[in-house]
């Protein structure tokens, strides 16, 4: 297998003045562990067999590159963290994008088929994956990782061309392109800094009052992890929000007594019991409205069995895994717009998953109102 390094701004100049418009294989090594942003370790590309990696650590400015990949067809395996480092280096996902994973579900050889078993399904080899969590910032890297990434894009368009003949004869292609633009659509949306707290467990626990305090504070929580580049548990934890939420603790003896980890109330003690006071200051007519569970909805769970049922009938039906087309999450999707928005709400907000593209062809008109 051959492939070249590039380490050196020059370098990269050169490589980008020989992409043409053929497919461009992408894969991204690296590290988040305490991070909010992943730090890129390694760019591998291949394109027209040429295997190339770029070293993001010593070349620095990839600014060049993002830019050349603007309007190209990109190739990735399991996209969703690539593409979330593509758009912060990048700002934009500018691309046509083919996951060979997402292909891969289209024609059932698995919902979530890891890299190495679509290329021993696809073309009969076994790939090593033994390197997959070493430290990709470390340098030097070891002729193990950098033969281990090299692996990781040499077999993407091949399967992809593989797939996609698959695909055209099961008449899905076109429902394939389609979730792949959903997919990058999806990853360009901007997370909402006031609904962050809509994610959290046990709002349905907390009333108004608390559901206020746990939106701030989870408002706060993600700007500051943005703001630092720290994981939001680094810097309060999602569970102990809800417990701030819950007893409103007054001074920083009462967040010691609520188990807050001691650098949460060293450095954010103070700051946490500010957000407090101010909400609980705050006119109870800015508060969130009561979270009411889907669960606790009459004929929830005899709805859900017989949409269930419905789309098993479709995935069998036409050879599809049940939660490509539909997973509880993306019912639950469908239920709450139905359920929690009034005729007029749900008029402007935009439409669940099921009623759109290929589901609502599929199965979603079945449940159209």
């Amino acid at each position: 297998m051959q492939f070249e390094i590039i380490t050196t701004t020059a370098q990269l100049h050169d490589f980008i003045t020989t992409l043409d418009s053929s497919p461009i294989s992408l894969d991204t090594e690296f590290v988040r562990t305490r991070t909010y942003l992943a730090n890129l370790g390694l760019l591998q590309i291949s394109q027209n067999t040429r295997i190339t990696l770029i070293d993001p650590i010593a070349v620095g400015d990839l600014s060049s590159f993002w830019q050349a990949i603007d309007n190209k067809n990109i190739i990735l395996h399991a996209s969703s963290e690539d593409l979330e480092i593509i758009r912060e280096h990048k700002g934009d996902l500018n691309f046509t994008l083919f996951d060979t994973q997402i292909a891969c579900s289209f024609l059932n050889l698995g919902a979530s088929l890891g890299y190495a078993k679509m290329v021993e399904t696809l073309e009969d080899v076994i790939v090593d994956k033994g390197e997959s969590r070493t430290d990709w910032c470390a340098r030097p890297l070891s002729e193990k990782q950098i033969s281990y990434a090299a692996i990781d894009v040499l077999h993407l368009q091949p399967c992809l061309e593989k797939l996609q003949k698959q695909l055209e004869d099961k008449n899905m292609l076109h429902f394939f392109e389609q979730e792949c633009q959903a997919v990058l659509d999806q990853k360009m949306l901007k997370t909402d800094p006031d609904k962050a707290y809509k994610s959290l467990n046990n709002l349905f626990k907390l009333d108004r009052q608390g559901l206020a305090i746990i939106k701030a504070l989870a408002k706060w929580r993600l700007l500051t992890a943005q703001e630092r580049n720290l994981a939001l548990n680094f810097v309060v934890k999602a569970d102990h929000l809800w417990l701030l939420a819950y007893y409103q603790p007054t001074c920083l003896e009462d967040l010691r007594r609520l188990h807050l980890l001691p650098n949460e109330i060293r450095i954010h003690g103070q700051q946490i019991l500010t957000i407090i006071t101010q909400t609980l200051n705050q006119d109870e007519s800015h508060y969130p409205s009561l979270v009411i569970r889907l669960v606790d909805f009459p004929g929830y769970k005899s709805t859900m069995k017989s949409m269930r049922d419905k789309i098993q009938a479709c995935a069998e039906q036409y050879n599809l895994p049940l939660e490509l087309i539909a997973s509880k999450r993306v019912i639950n999707e469908y239920l709450s717009w139905l359920w929690k928005l009034d005729a007029l709400q749900r008029q402007t907000a935009n439409k669940p998953k099921l009623l759109t593209g290929w589901r609502f062809e599929l199965i979603g008109h079945q449940f159209e109102h």
